[in-house]
């Protein structure tokens, strides 16, 4: 049988590509290979009878006419169409929602989204693939309909997703799919403190747990510090819009614009207008935080509540992580109304980062009975170990909590609702339900559940990172070692998915 591989978006450098693919090709004959990267990595030259290497670039930006003639492509059926429904909104939404590119209505965003279903049908279809990596959440519009259409044709499908947990990738079948058997095997066990947790687990483990607050954190947290933030936004603005630089960029690129090669470097000023376009909505939307810090209250001490703390927007853990309650003004809703019964009030925390939100956004949130919004700089730590339980559509706050002791209600898809603690709701009454068993202490995080499902997640991970210069940064694991434990990874996926056809 012929196997056809594709990967979504598998780093091109230190060689990655042709590593991956070498280690591969050693345990099992591969006959195509499709992957999708800004490019090539340049150590080998691949055979074009095995890899097909489509710009990741052109994806993003839905220039495939640089690469097919669309004529040629079979045209979209209804039957396709049809099955292709129930994730379609989705799709357009993350063009619509993207304020990394052009802003489009909802009927531009539809045929943009059916120029991408066209192309990667016909890439399904012609390349007969059997297997669909990713190595990150799908959340753009052209990965996502890749993700989609692996699952309308039944493709074999392999999730990779970074977590918290560094250089541990959560892996599975489906964003859905995730190891609930594997943990409750081990919460079977009568001394689970006694089963030995792999030393990064064990690290992470000890280094979230309160009573450790002092032990550095920078193993387990890559996050932007608020200081390097500020750094970056200052050379953003000193980049593209003092007179001084603004004015040598576009005087360099006029010039350009009129040597020969007109057509492509009139392109390059519209990329350069389109850039600086972008970056002044990235500004103007950061400004909007001090909107929102007038409109916060401080925390009233005595008091009991829960604390939501808002997501980076747009991002994979909303969109498509959250699915319905991509708009986290809803889920708000829900716990200020289930919160009140229970004389509980909601704090609400932004995201000192947070680049695109308007304040319209805040105004509907303020409006909100029985919602606090708390200031941006309060110390989110302590926020939630005071409060009686946390809440997020998809974040590392629930494992943070968890850890500790503390219940998280959750809305969206995660690889984290499966572990104790967790509580994945959806309306109001479920959320009452959620807060009497607190209220009741029924809620309670015993440490032997954490280690379980620490256990669990080890087993069902694999120790690697996607990009390359993460390796130089980390010496508990190599570049060889994150590729080989990528290679077999996909090569159990491969046999599985085998012996499910026969």
């Amino acid at each position: 049988m012929e196997i056809n591989l594709f990967f979504e978006g598998v780093d091109s450098y230190h060689g990655f590509q042709s590593k991956m693919i070498r280690e591969i090709q050693e345990q099992i004959p591969l006959h195509r290979v499709v992957l999708t990267d800004k490019q090539h990595d340049g150590e080998d030259c691949f055979d074009d009878k095995l890899v097909r290497l489509i710009n990741y670039d052109i994806c993003e930006h839905n220039r495939y006419e640089e690469l097919v003639d669309f004529n040629d492509l079979i045209p979209l059926s209804r039957e396709l169409l049809e099955s292709m429904k129930p994730y379609e909104s989705t799709a357009i939404q993350m063009l619509i929602r993207n304020f990394e590119r052009d802003v489009y209505t909802y009927d531009e965003a539809k045929q943009l989204y059916l120029k991408h279903l066209r192309f990667w049908n016909h890439i399904f279809v012609t390349e007969k693939l059997n297997m669909v990596c990713f190595n990150n959440i799908p959340h753009h519009c052209h990965d996502y309909v890749i993700y989609s259409l692996a699952l309308v044709y039944h493709t074999g499908l392999r999730v990779c997703s970074d977590t918290s947990i560094p250089p541990r990738l959560a892996t599975g079948r489906r964003l859905d799919l995730l190891w609930e058997k594997t943990y409750r095997r081990y919460l079977e066990l009568k001394d689970i403190q006694t089963v030995e947790l792999p030393e990064d687990l064990e690290h992470y483990y000890q280094a979230l747990l309160y009573a450790n607050e002092g032990m550095d954190k920078g193993a387990v947290n890559r996050g932007m510090s608020r200081k390097h933030h500020i750094e970056v936004r200052r050379k953003t603005f000193e980049q593209y819009f003092t007179p001084e630089n603004q004015w040598k960029r576009r005087k360099h690129l006029i010039k350009l614009a009129l040597t020969q090669d007109f057509h492509e470097n009139m392109d390059k000023l519209a990329q350069e207008q389109a850039i600086c376009k972008r970056a002044r909505i990235k500004l103007k939307s950061m400004r909007n935080i001090k909107y929102y810090n007038s409109l916060t209250q401080e925390p009233v001490e005595g008091e009991t509540y829960l604390v939501y703390f808002l997501h980076l927007q747009p991002e994979a853990t909303t969109l498509p992580q959250g699915g319905v309650f991509v708009e986290q003004e809803l889920m708000i809703q829900i716990l200020a109304a289930a919160a009140e019964k229970h004389g509980i009030k909601v704090y609400v925390k932004e995201h000192f980062v947070q680049p695109c939100r308007n304040k319209s956004f805040y105004d509907d949130l303020a409006k909100i009975r029985n919602v606090r919004l708390i200031h941006s700089d309060r110390d989110s730590k302590h926020l939630a170990k005071n409060s009686i339980a946390t809440a997020s559509c998809n974040g590392t706050i629930m494992l943070e909590s968890i850890f500790n002791g503390k219940p998280t209600i959750c809305f969206g898809e995660t690889v984290f609702q499966e572990a104790p603690g967790v509580y994945h709701i959806g309306n109001v009454e479920e959320c009452e339900q959620v807060l009497q068993q607190i209220e009741n202490g029924q809620a309670q995080i015993q440490q032997n559940q954490v280690r379980a499902y620490l256990k669990a997640f080890g087993e069902n991970s694999m120790r690697a990172y996607f990009d390359c210069k993460l390796y130089e940064n980390d010496n508990t694991i190599t570049l060889e070692e994150g590729i080989a434990a990528y290679a077999d990874y996909v090569v159990k996926g491969l046999r599985e998915e085998l012996e499910d056809d026969e």
